[in-house]
Order: C-alpha cells, then sequence, then structure tokens
C-alpha cells in the first residue's frame, strides 16, 4: 500500500518533470535558434546605423558648403556688374573659409569670373549643359562618366576632372542665384579627395572599405583600390559579374532610389564582404560600406556567446535539479520576478500620458550619466505654451486630453532607449542618448520643432498646441542631472522670453547680448 502510494507520489512528480524537460529542451533550443537570428539582426542594424551616420557626414560637408555659398553669392550677384574686385574678393573669402577649392561666378550666358577676377568662358567647360541645362536627366551613367541631378534648388555635379586648370576630381554645387536673369550662378568646387578624410577612423576592421556611388552603381570616390569590389568602374557591375547576385543588386538599386538602407553579402574573386548601404540625402547618391564577412561573423557569433553559454548551464541545471519542487520554487520565483517588474513599471509610469514619471525620468538620466560620463547626450525641457489657458477655455478634460496626446506622439517620435517623461503639470523631460555628433544634436533638434509643427489633440475638436524648449547638451553644459536640468530650465525661459513657440539652447542667451 505504502509502496504503491509511494509509486503513485513519484509518478505524479516526475511525469510532469519529464514533460517539463522535454519542453522546456525544445524550448533551449528555439531559444537558440532566435538568439543566433537576433545576434545577427543587432550587428546588421548596428552596421547599417554606423554607414547612416558617416552618410550623414557626407550631407552635412556638402551642404555646410553650400550654406556659405548662398548669401556672398548674392552679394556678389549685388555687385558683378559694377565691382568686379569686390566680387573677386568675395569669392575669395569664401574659398577660403569654406570647403571649396575654387569658386566661380557665371551669368547666363556662361560668362563666368573666378576668385582671381580672371574671366573663364563655361561654355567652353564638358559638363556646361549638366550646369545650365534643362532638367537633368535621370541616366546617371551618361557619357564622360559624369553624373548630375537636380536637388532641389541647388544641382550637385560629380566629375572626373574640374577642367578650370587644377583638373581635380571634384563635386561642383550650383547655386542660382535667383537674380533677374534667374541663371547666373555661383560654382563652388569640392574636392572628392577630401571624402576620403571623413573616413579615417573606420567603426569597423582596417579592411573595410567606404564608397560613394551615383543609383546605377557609378563609383564616384572611394577610400581602398585594392578591393576586389572597386576594380571596375561600377561596382554593381563588378558583383553581377561575380556571381548569381542579380536579384540583391536590384533590390539594392530599388531601396537606394527609395532612400533605404540596406545591406547584403557577396563574394568576388574570392573576397567575401557584407556590402552595408545609405542614403547621402543628395542626388540619390549612396555610401556603400565594404566590411569583411568574417569580420561580420565574429561579430555575431560575439553577440550570442553569452547566450549559448546560458542555454548550456540550464541544460546542465534541468538534470541535476531533477524534481517538481525545484520546478515549481522556479516557476514561482519567475513569477515573483515579473510580478515585481510588473509593479515597477506601473511605479515609474505616468498614468496620464503612459510615458516615464518624474522619479523615474529622472532616476534613469542620472543612471545613463554615471555610465556613460564621456558621451554626449542632448536634453529637452518643454512646456506648453498658454496651458492654463486650454484649461480655462476648453476645460480641463481637454486638457488632459492634449497631455495625453502629447505624450503617445512624442513617445513615439524618438528612440525606444531614449528616455521621455512627464515632470510636471504642463512640463516634458526629453534625454536623447549617445549624440556625438554636431550635426545629430542639429538634427534632433529641428526634430522635435518640426513635431510642434504638425502636432494636433482633440478628437472633436483640433487644437494646435505649441511649446517653448529648453536644451542643453550632457556634458558641455552640465556633468550631473541637477546642473544639466538647471541649464536646460534656463534655455527654456529663454524661448519663453522669445516669445514663445520657440527652442532655445543652453548660453544663446549670452550670445544675443555679446551680439553673436
Amino acid at each position: 500500500m505504502k509502496d504503491g502510494q509511494t509509486r503513485a507520489a513519484v509518478t505524479q512528480w516526475l511525469i510532469p518533470a519529464m514533460v517539463l524537460i522535454v519542453v522546456v529542451i525544445v524550448m533551449l533550443f528555439n531559444f537558440s535558434a532566435k538568439s543566433s537570428q537576433a545576434a545577427a539582426e543587432q550587428v546588421e542594424n548596428s552596421m547599417m546605423d554606423v554607414a547612416e551616420k558617416y552618410a550623414a557626414k557626407i550631407n552635412f560637408e556638402l551642404a555646410s558648403m553650400v550654406s556659405a555659398g548662398k548669401p556672398i553669392g548674392h552679394l556678389m550677384g549685388e555687385h558683378i556688374d559694377f565691382n568686379k574686385v569686390f566680387s573677386a574678393n568675395m569669392a575669395d573669402v569664401l574659398r577660403n573659409n569654406s570647403k571649396a577649392y575654387a569658386v566661380i561666378y557665371s551669368d547666363a550666358n556662361g560668362n563666368g569670373m573666378e576668385q582671381n577676377t580672371s574671366k573663364i568662358n563655361l561654355k567652353d567647360l564638358s559638363y556646361y549643359g549638366e550646369i545650365f541645362g534643362g532638367t537633368v536627366s535621370s541616366d546617371l551613367s551618361a557619357a564622360d562618366e559624369k553624373i548630375a541631378v537636380a536637388e532641389g534648388e541647388v544641382r550637385y555635379l560629380s566629375v572626373k576632372t574640374d577642367e578650370i586648370g587644377t583638373n581635380k576630381k571634384a563635386i561642383i554645387a550650383a547655386i542660382p542665384l535667383g537674380t533677374e536673369t534667374d541663371s547666373d550662378k555661383l560654382l563652388m568646387y569640392y574636392p572628392v579627395e577630401n571624402l576620403r578624410g571623413l573616413f579615417k577612423k573606420s567603426e569597423f576592421d582596417a579592411d573595410t572599405f567606404y564608397v560613394l556611388i551615383a543609383p546605377d552603381g557609378m563609383i564616384i570616390e572611394n577610400t581602398d583600390y585594392d578591393s576586389q569590389f572597386l576594380k571596375g568602374d561600377n561596382i554593381w557591375t563588378t558583383i553581377k559579374e561575380s556571381g548569381d547576385y542579380g536579384d540583391e543588386v536590384a533590390k539594392a538599386i530599388i531601396r537606394m532610389k527609395n532612400k533605404t538602407a540596406g545591406s547584403f553579402s557577396a563574394v568576388v574573386n574570392g573576397e567575401a564582404r557584407r556590402l552595408v548601404y545609405a542614403p547621402v540625402g543628395i542626388n540619390k547618391w549612396t555610401l556603400v560600406v565594404g566590411v569583411n564577412q568574417s569580420y561580420v561573423d565574429g561579430l555575431q557569433e560575439r553577440g550570442w556567446s553569452n547566450a549559448k553559454q546560458m542555454i548550456y548551464q540550464l541544460v546542465v541545471a534541468i538534470w541535476v535539479f531533477l524534481g517538481l519542487l525545484v520546478v515549481i520554487n522556479i516557476i514561482d520565483k519567475i513569477k515573483s520576478s515579473e510580478k515585481s517588474k510588473e509593479l515597477g513599471e506601473k511605479a515609474d509610469t505616468d498614468l496620464l500620458t503612459s510615458l516615464n514619471n518624474k522619479l523615474a525620468t529622472e532616476r534613469k538620466i542620472k543612471e545613463w550619466m554615471e555610465k556613460n560620463p564621456g558621451e554626449q547626450g542632448l536634453m529637452f525641457v518643454l512646456d506648453i505654451d498658454n496651458f492654463k489657458k486650454i484649461n480655462d477655455t476648453l476645460g480641463h478634460a481637454f486638457g488632459d486630453e492634449v497631455l495625453r496626446s502629447l505624450g503617445y506622439q512624442i513617445g513615439s517620435t524618438f528612440r525606444a532607449t531614449d528616455v521621455i517623461g512627464r515632470t510636471g503639470g504642463d512640463e516634458f523631460t526629453i534625454f536623447l542618448k549617445h549624440l556625438n555628433d554636431d550635426a545629430l544634436l542639429e538634427r534632433e533638434a529641428g526634430k522635435l520643432c518640426n513635431f510642434f509643427k504638425n502636432f494636433q489633440a482633440g478628437e472633436y475638436v483640433k487644437y494646435m498646441a505649441t511649446a517653448s524648449i529648453g536644451a542643453a547638451i550632457f556634458p558641455r553644459d552640465g556633468k550631473d542631472f541637477d546642473s544639466l536640468y538647471k541649464a536646460a530650465d534656463n534655455a527654456l525661459y529663454i524661448a519663453k522670453r522669445r516669445g514663445k513657440n520657440q527652442l532655445a539652447f543652453y548660453g544663446e542667451e549670452e550670445q544675443d547680448e555679446a551680439g553673436i
């Protein structure tokens, strides 16, 4: 009787335990496969982020040159007829203070003047028609291997020789000056070789190449002439001739035309690489980063090695701790942990907006600052303009709807890793991590300004709320949370004094007073 009860008890525990073991083993195999895939996706996303960052550098390099040229070009246009020396001096100043190595002012008939007052007939240049002609053809593999596309009001052109005496490989920015002829242009010549300087510090292995290409694959500039991928003038042609990569190349071309980043693997003459491409934002040009496949495989292996080790340990633990009581114990602990985590998340959440509350926002920002003292971050502190008036005229329920809508929409505007919280009645704090490039700071500030240009709240009554925003940069404006928040709050009041619906960075008040 007792033996039967014992066997029944053992069976009662053993069968569920064995079933559980089988289920867990199957789950572990699935987890192993998913972990490997997740590691690969993480490496892929990381590489695309890097490619997009370098592509943004190229865009900023050319855009900053054009930004410097526009006002001086208009000033030259006003004086060109009666004071050529003044205009030449202005062109020389522009050349010495921008990325351009040559500056030419040209009228509608192709009569040009260089920065040294020398005259030049631009009609003698082989690329004259592409600068002064009509709409540039979308066939970017035209004769003489020149690539040109109209990009907004500025026309960019890549040539293998500038034909103005220096014989440099150049990217030409043709800036229309909007004079009476509406065809006068300022030509700024950027040395293509300077692009190499943007990639001196590679974030991948030393054999990685960077190449700027047109949508059809024509190479504009690259950093590695020894790679098998760069032996020809067209990288896509080289790849397609080396194997069955037609579909991959076709997909890449489509994504490039849609200005979308992507990647694929290819082998050319025994050289295996992962090609990561990202749009530059000019002429549908694309930056392609060629990373050694062995390096990528190593990153993926390291990415999931910890998960693989954990799987082995769990398999051993399952056989060591064979027993339902232990399993129940583990399950109870897991449930307890999940419940604690759920309670913790609820304690961190602002009930109205579903964002972080004040305490959670401050804690998460402090934790990141402590772990990343040398990294650059950006804090925004914003108040909704005239929020009291909204409550008084439209009611507190509508005011709550404005806050709720703002929390939902602004939460989806930035990255999931950034910290966004409601830290007061109508005050919100946003902290953006890892913005080590000044161009990224400007881009994110612009993103927030554009957000409020389109923000609307209310289901039946649409209300376009604006906000005053103060911004401060970590660690430049504050090395801890309190000092950085104080700096951002100071910038917020600068924005309010300017008339609300403004964004101000910390320190702009001193610049205004100094006349900067």
